[in-house]
């Protein structure tokens, strides 16, 4: 009987991205920190948050959980 096979993960996916069993956010450009706005499913804006990022593969949560998340240019989280 052959393995089993894992789902593939995108190799270079930069920005926002979900596949059924997680959302994540890739940092790709940059050696740096950078900040993100996260948009939680459900409550308005006051259930999302920001959130630091390294140049790699953030888990944000699942998908039924994260509804979008974006790169802030200006470095400070709105409101």
């Amino acid at each position: 009987m052959a393995p089993a096979t894992a789902q593939a993960t995108p190799a270079q996916v930069c920005g926002f991205w979900e596949n059924h069993v997680g959302a994540y956010y890739e940092h790709c450009n940059a050696p740096t920190t950078i900040l993100i706005r996260v948009d939680r499913a459900g409550g308005g804006v006051e259930n999302d948050y920001c959130q630091l990022v390294n140049r790699r593969r953030t888990p944000l949560g699942t998908p039924a959980q994260i509804d979008h998340a974006y790169y802030i240019r200006s470095g400070v989280c709105p409101v």
